[in-house]
């Protein structure tokens, strides 16, 4: 009995002595699945930056499209900044490809991270388990399909470490491809179809339309494997089984709707099917099948305000869409010189009688806009034409002050035009640099009146009105799952299965559907339906060359050809009469300097 009351002392001590850690580290920091749920979080709330950035509101279009076919940046109007200037704005140390880069690697550390302690914890059950370690294969996997597609056959780093590594080698591009399909595969399968109740985290719908996408990608790669296209297009063909199309009105805004938003009526009776899909509460609505991943915006007034109203510094609880970064420098623009009346401003959006506020940016004009993200020409208005529409201008997706608005009410009563819509013709085309970037707003990016606006919302005097709304955005829509699938058909030579896999798209916003499509008019598709939303360079790049140099060529505001319609009237920069280089973004220079145990991390070609 004493040497047990001796033992129990001992033991009663030593539990009541304190023994702090002298160094926390990873391996002793995990001791719950609570921790290890938040490294995941962490992995989604970096890809979340992708889409809701710290400054100005240029988010997924200027990280993803700038310099294709569809948009391009507007900072240091000059000849050689803009991201079309493939002589001039890129090089190996441009900031652009070294921030997707970063971005993609850190996601993989995070995954790699909350899979190296999935074993280490207790978790509630095998089931929430199996989940977490499939979100982290999700992550990863998507992070490598995105490595592979912009820049080739990239190093695989699998596995969690703190130990620095100066002697990567690149695996082939395919590797690469083989990776992310692997973890993509891994998360389809262990990941559950509805995720409504927890928007943000990705489904088995997200793994599908990802891995359908890599399987593409390697397909091509591949030389035309047709078992990957066959495969591409099963796991497309089951994601818009299970997340159909929105074809008809719903959510808040619905003709019979009652009450009233910001004192503006909820009923919306000019809307349509696509516009209710980008109305913010309808997002992240139980009803909206078509919603795959969502990448949830959340407002945070409390801290914002609390910290001095920091515009530039988001809090991490605030994630919003600047809509300034999408929509004109209206302010700036002057009067074409037939349309100058006496008594007037100079411009037709530099005055604002009191019915419009008396002073800039109404909620009507899309609030204060700096144009950072600009539309090209053809994504503004060539690709809606009938021309280049399949024979029509009837599409659902292109309605005037529905859901795009090409023209702005004058809001100056001094001038004879006041409460007309006035537009491109109005303004004097006499400054290539500003007038280059008058362009359409799309309501899927910016509002279109007050009822979107949170009059709450503590933006800054100094940058304008109805600037910061905060609105979900589509990481993965039902539609571009469609375009996968008609992709994957077309390639493997199903040309009519393709053709009806593109014209359910189309069928819904009323366009006439096709006989028959080629890749070209995937991207044309695209481009119509995924403005602001897809990746474009990843699209691109994961093609043959072939198959998207002669767009940039066509289309893009640097790099078309003489005599191509970049702008009509005026050229915004120099014509570029020489060939893209290049087939993949260039490997950031300074992890290449940095690699000095190896001479595998090398260069892609048209960048040494």
């Amino acid at each position: 009995m004493a040497c047990v009351a001796a033992v129990s002392c001992v033991s009663d001590k030593e539990f009541l002595t304190e023994k702090p850690k002298d160094k926390l580290t990873v391996a002793n920091a995990y001791n719950t699945s609570e921790q290890v749920l938040n490294t995941l979080l962490t992995g989604y709330f970096e890809f979340e930056e992708l889409y809701f950035p710290g400054a100005m509101g240029q988010g997924l279009a200027y990280n993803t499209s700038t310099g294709t076919d569809m948009t391009d940046n507007k900072f240091q109007l000059g000849a050689g900044s803009h991201m079309s200037n493939f002589t001039a704005a890129w090089s190996a140390t441009s900031g652009l490809p070294q921030s997707l880069w970063d971005k993609f690697y850190k996601v993989i550390s995070y995954g790699n991270l909350a899979l190296s302690k999935l074993d280490e914890v207790e978790w509630p059950s095998d089931a929430e388990k199996a989940r977490i370690g499939a979100e982290a294969k999700f992550l990863r996997g998507l992070s490598y399909l995105r490595l592979g597609e912009l820049f080739g056959g990239v190093p695989m780093v699998l596995e969690y470490t703190e130990t620095p590594n100066y002697a990567y080698d690149r695996a082939t591009r395919k590797e690469t491809y083989d990776a992310a399909i692997e973890d993509l595969t891994a998360a389809y399968n262990g990941l559950p179809w509805d995720v409504k109740s927890e928007y943000g985290r990705a489904g088995k719908g997200a793994a599908g339309m990802y891995l359908a996408e890599a399987l593409l990608a390697r397909g091509v790669e591949n030389g035309d494997n047709k078992s990957d296209y066959s495969e591409a297009a099963k796991y497309a063909q089951e994601v818009v089984n299970h997340h159909p199309l929105m074809t008809n009105r719903f959510g808040v805004r619905l003709p019979s709707a009652t009450g009233s938003n910001y004192g503006i009526p909820n009923a919306d009776p000019d809307g349509n099917v696509m516009s209710d899909l980008f109305v913010a509460q309808n997002i992240i609505s139980p009803a909206n099948t078509e919603a795959i991943w969502v990448m949830v915006s959340a407002p945070d007034y409390n801290t914002f305000a609390a910290n001095g109203g920091d515009f530039w510094n988001p809090t991490p609880g605030g994630r919003r869409c600047n809509t300034l970064g999408f929509t004109p420098a209206l302010q700036d623009y002057n009067w074409a010189p037939e349309y100058v009346a006496d008594g007037a401003a100079s411009g037709p959006w530099k005055a604002f009688s009191a019915k419009y506020g008396g002073k800039m940016s109404p909620a009507s004009h899309g609030g204060t806009g700096w144009a950072q993200s600009t539309p090209t020409w053809y994504a503004s208005y060539t690709m809606w034409d009938a021309e280049h529409n399949n024979g029509t201008t009837a599409d659902l997706r292109y309605i005037e002050d529905v859901t795009v608005k090409t023209e702005y009410l004058c809001c100056d009563d001094k001038h004879p035009l006041y409460e007309q819509k006035v537009g491109w013709k109005h303004i004097d085309h006499s400054t290539p640099e500003l007038a280059g970037i008058y362009f359409p707003i799309w309501y899927k990016e910016t509002p279109f009146d007050a009822w979107d606006y949170d009059p709450n919302d503590p933006g800054m005097s100094w940058i304008g009105t109805f600037i910061n709304f905060y609105r979900s955005k589509y990481a993965a829509r039902s539609a571009e799952a469609y375009f996968l699938l008609a992709e994957a058909k077309l390639r493997s030579g199903d040309a009519a299965g393709a053709a009806a896999a593109l014209n359910a798209v189309r069928e819904r916003s009323n366009a006439k559907p096709f006989s028959s499509i080629t890749i070209d008019t995937i991207l044309d598709e695209r481009g119509r339906e995924l403005l602001y939303e897809e990746f474009r360079w990843a699209t691109f790049l994961r093609m043959k060359p072939e198959e998207w140099k002669p767009r940039l060529y066509n289309y893009g505001m640097y790099s078309a050809r003489p005599g191509a319609q970049v702008y009509p009237d005026i050229r915004r920069w120099a014509e570029f009469t020489g060939n893209i280089e290049f087939n993949l973004f260039p490997i950031p220079q300074v992890y290449i300097d940095l690699n000095t145990g190896s001479d595998g991390l090398y260069q892609n070609d048209g960048w040494k």
